[in-house]
């Protein structure tokens, strides 16, 4: 058996490989008819997704009558949500989007909706913060925040240091974890065998937070938080929770 060992020593690499995305097709609807509440907003307005993967969410948000404009860096992503609104005759657009360079002018969007791990994903809590910041400069002013990011009390509730996760496309990984308390960071080590019994080894760090380490990142970036709960019915957000999700305005 050939092994060969892809360490994502390049924060941003690790998008590529597309074995990231957290939410569920299935529950896509159910999650967004909450989530799209706590945007307070009139039919017609314009929100933006970013890390909006495979499209699920940003196709649900749209056919409640929202503007619904997703960003996407992973080519195959952009490519499934294009054609499945297509297919669907959805009125959701989707754009390729560098993370830090965000294609639209100062205070363009009435509303943002971030849904998954993706955000803490570099590992890197500065580059979080330069990524709230310019998502603030495309937001106007008043307009809200939703997240629904995993959190990390409920994370390390639940916590197993090796398990095996089933891929978008199929795939079964077995995934070893390592808890970093000091920078509050999960180190993962991926290992896929391919068709031809070939092992490949990834390495992946991404910051998860908790509620007021996420509250001061967004002080920083003039949002205020305004609620938070720990699933998609409205529930208590605690220690059990593993989501965690926030509504914040912008000042």
């Amino acid at each position: 058996m050939e092994v060969t060992m892809e360490a994502i020593l390049d924060k941003w690499s690790v998008f590529k490989f597309g074995y990231h995305w957290v939410g569920e097709e299935e529950e896509a609807a159910e999650q967004v008819e909450f989530l799209r509440r706590l945007l307070y907003l009139p039919v017609g307005s314009k929100v933006l997704m970013p890390f909006c993967g495979p499209g699920w969410y940003a196709h649900e948000l749209s056919m409640w009558g929202f503007q619904v404009v997703g960003t996407e860096f992973v080519s195959d992503f952009l490519q499934e949500a294009k054609q499945r609104g297509l297919r669907l005759g959805l009125s959701a657009t989707f754009l390729f989007a560098e993370l830090m360079a965000l294609p639209f002018r100062n205070e363009q969007f009435n509303g943002a909706m971030i849904v998954g791990n993706r955000f803490g994903m570099t590992g890197d809590e500065k580059t979080d913060l330069k990524f709230l910041r310019e998502l603030s400069r495309v937001m106007k002013r008043k307009a809200r925040l939703v997240m629904a990011l995993p959190h990390r009390d409920g994370l390390l509730q639940g916590f197993q240091e090796r398990d095996w996760e089933t891929m978008m496309d199929g795939k079964r990984i077995l995934v070893f974890r390592k808890w970093d308390a000091m920078a509050g960071q999960m180190w993962e080590e991926w290992r896929e065998i391919n068709s031809e019994g070939d092992l490949r080894l990834f390495l992946v760090i991404y910051r998860v937070y908790t509620l007021t380490e996420l509250e001061r990142l967004l002080q920083s970036c003039d949002f205020r938080l305004t609620n938070a709960f720990g699933n998609f019915m409205g529930g208590e957000l605690n220690q059990k929770s593993r989501w965690m999700v926030i509504q914040a305005l912008k000042d």
